[in-house]
């Protein structure tokens, strides 16, 4: 014969165990976090140059990305990669290949 008794519901709910962030995880928040940094700071008339050091350009390409999605200013912001150096404004950049929407207006 099988012991019965009564349990909470609450009681049997996994406990989500707390996991470590790994040195890739930590290293892209840090870098993400000094972009958005630098976005939330730009002005009108001026653009960031984010030139790779450390980094390929298609990870700084992603990143920044990733940072202007997220970022409240996205519609008015205009990113561009020129000759190896990653730009942001928050108007067309110059040199720049304009995007399909632009070129159905104008």
């Amino acid at each position: 014969m099988a012991k019965i008794k009564t349990v909470e519901l609450a009681s049997l709910v996994p406990v989500k165990k707390e996991r470590k962030l790994s040195a890739r995880q930590i290293a892209l928040m840090k870098r993400e976090s000094e972009y958005e940094k630098a976005i939330n700071k730009l002005e009108q008339g001026n653009a960031l140059a984010f030139e790779p050091t450390d980094e390929k350009l298609p990870t700084l390409r992603a990143s920044l990305q990733r940072v202007i999605g997220r970022n409240e200013r996205a519609a008015e912001l205009h990113f561009a990669i020129l000759g190896g150096v990653a730009y942001v404004a928050l108007e067309p950049i110059p040199g720049a290949r304009r995007s399909r929407q632009a070129k159905k207006l104008g």
